[in-house]
């Protein structure tokens, strides 16, 4: 064999594994991507959806329902404790109480400009488009099990060094209540809000944070006048 052959078979030989190794990566890469392209589509843990439905929302959906074509979408989520949550889906002219907790959220975040309400109006659908655009939802309007996730994983709460017209929503409530003094009602979050916020909670067995989160704000929006 003469060296020129011996060269060129060497040659081949090392190109065979080079291109071998090359693909193997390329498929690698491939596979590595779709296994982080599929992890990107949960957006919570399991556990994190029922925690939040604890606190924001409940569990449970037990409301009746009045729907304009009487099937309401329902879907379940099992988390790793067992837990069951359930998810009612909602559409323009549906009326349920667990609605006004999704639109109370789209109030706090600035979404929805009239009060929280239990039903689904033109100005409650309008606001839930907004939001779906913002997030990169499909904007259909509609409490989809995708929105409705969304929203109850908002970390919604106002604290110390906070202001704004919610702030001072709640404020006058807490006056109202005689919790606050009126003139403190400035719509800044300052140590007296915290104070009266610490003694509406204690008052109404809440854990005692001196911040509005979503437990309080139920609370204070049932004093509403």
């Amino acid at each position: 064999m003469s060296k020129d052959t011996l060269f060129k078979r060497f040659k081949d030989v090392v190109l065979y594994v080079v291109f071998s190794m090359l693909l193997i990566f390329l498929m690698s890469s491939f596979v590595i991507e779709n296994v982080y392209s599929a992890a990107d589509q949960l957006s919570m843990k399991p556990q994190g959806i029922a925690t939040v439905y604890s606190i924001a929302i409940g569990a449970q959906t037990n409301g009746s329902t009045t729907s304009k074509d009487g099937d309401n979408k329902t879907s379940e989520i099992q988390t790793s404790d067992g837990t069951t949550v359930v998810i009612t889906e909602y559409a323009l002219g549906d009326t349920n109480d667990e609605i006004k907790d999704y639109t109370q959220v789209l109030y706090a975040l600035g979404f929805l400009a009239s009060q929280p309400t239990n039903q689904i109006t033109d100005d409650v659908q309008t606001a839930i488009k907004t939001y779906q655009a913002m997030k990169g939802l499909d904007q259909n309007g509609k409490l989809d099990r995708s929105t409705i996730i969304s929203l109850v994983a908002e970390d919604i709460k106002f604290e110390k060094g906070n202001s704004g017209k919610m702030v001072q929503t709640y404020q006058q409530i807490l006056v109202d209540k005689q919790y606050l003094a009126a003139d403190k009602a400035t719509g800044t979050f300052d140590d007296a809000t915290e104070t009266a916020v610490k003694a509406f909670q204690k008052a109404n067995s809440l854990t005692e944070t001196g911040k509005i989160d979503a437990n309080t704000m139920k609370a204070l929006d049932a004093l509403k006048k």
